[in-house]
């Protein structure tokens, strides 16, 4: 009989990060647990919604105030009673509140094995709130195991004072069947062809490095060693700064020059294909620092040369498949970026380099035979 698996993931329950439990459903008996207004619901397993403080519609302050009142609002009700019968769970951060609840339901005897896969990777981070150091430290003590997405994250935990033998890092994964180059785009990005689309994908905030980009983009479109080039910018997202995004493009004579859309995430391989040459130039502020980021994954997958920076977990995401530049510095960001438009041999060889690391590196069965061989050591201890 195969074993029943809970994945605790409440408002944050994504089709990114769902794609790499699915081919665990060979060996197991998986079920996500959401809340009711989660990103997405609709997997190769059975999903249980149940209501969230974070399902309330939005309103001035509301994280701050939810988080006040619950220490942290990713609180599942009735969680507890609907994991009786379940052999593990696979919960997430140690600070948010369901992890405290699937501890509970571990007290109670009604599970029998608790884990989390952690991203936070700045010690001490998420503590300011009252209560939620006692979050963080009883779930270091009484989780069976912690999956820690990169050694920053293990560095982190482990500055906390979590146990080094009850820590794996494992990464985040991509479909490379799904997301894969076609013939067309390859050859397009291969040619001398003198029109060039950059892309951007992900959130539209000033920590994402979207506001360097158009300085590049400025400074590019000034370049008289780029005049015979079509250079085109797209932003594929939402956010806080696109009001002050749309300002700045009018204000630098960019709107001619850049096109913002917004996807589903089942068009996101779509998203890619229009792309010659991919930007995510990240940078840390005093309470983030780029964990993985998921769309480097995908560009990786869809054989696009990335330049990308260097901060959080994103060297040890891309690799060698990525030029990495220091965060904050959009001069050094639009020269990276006019190396690869200049030179289409430098495309093609990091092109190559990444869709290598997608496929013997990132891809989700990757992923899912180190999630399954930890899940079994965890069950079997």
């Amino acid at each position: 009989m195969k074993p029943k698996v809970a994945i605790v993931r409440g408002k944050f329950l994504n089709a990114y990060e769902m794609q790499f439990f699915e081919p665990l459903t060979a060996h197991y008996n998986l079920t996500a647990f959401g809340s009711l207004t989660c990103f997405h619901d609709r997997f190769a397993f059975p999903v249980i919604k149940l209501p969230c403080p974070l399902d309330v519609p939005d309103f001035f302050g509301k994280l701050p105030i939810l988080n006040r009142l619950f220490i942290d609002a990713h609180y599942l009700f009735g969680l507890e009673n609907r994991l009786v019968g379940f052999d593990l769970v696979n919960t997430a951060e140690t600070y948010f509140h369901y992890t405290q609840q699937c501890l509970n339901a571990k007290r109670r005897g009604y599970v029998r094995k608790v884990i989390a896969t952690v991203l936070e990777n700045i010690p001490f981070n998420n503590e300011g709130i009252w209560g939620r150091h006692g979050f963080k430290k009883r779930a270091r003590r009484e989780l069976d195991h912690i999956i820690a997405l990169t050694n920053k994250t293990k560095e982190a935990l482990l500055e906390e004072g979590a146990n080094p033998n009850k820590i794996s890092v494992i990464g985040h994964f991509v479909d490379t069947r799904r997301f894969h180059p076609s013939a067309a785009a390859s050859k397009r990005r291969k040619s001398e062809n003198p029109a060039i689309t950059v892309l951007f994908s992900g959130r539209l905030e000033d920590y994402k490095g979207v506001f360097d980009i158009l300085e590049a983009a400025k400074r590019m479109t000034h370049d008289t060693n780029l005049h015979t080039y079509r250079i085109q910018w797209i932003f594929v997202g939402e956010g806080l700064a696109l009001g002050r995004m749309l300002a700045i493009e009018k204000q630098n004579g960019l709107v001619p020059f850049v096109t913002h859309l917004s996807a589903a995430y089942d068009r996101m391989p779509e998203m890619y294909e229009k792309a010659d040459i991919f930007v995510a130039p990240s940078k840390p502020t005093k309470t983030y620092d780029e964990q993985y980021c998921t769309s480097l994954l995908e560009a990786q997958a869809m054989g696009l040369p990335i330049v990308s920076t260097k901060t959080g977990g994103i060297p040890e995401n891309v690799g060698d498949a990525a030029v990495l530049i220091k965060p904050g510095d959009p001069i050094r960001l639009a020269k990276e970026i006019t190396s690869f438009i200049v030179n289409p041999k430098k495309r093609e060889q990091y092109a190559t380099y990444a869709r290598r690391r997608a496929e013997t590196v990132h891809d989700i069965r990757i992923g899912a035979n180190k999630l399954s061989n930890l899940y079994n050591i965890v069950l079997s201890g």
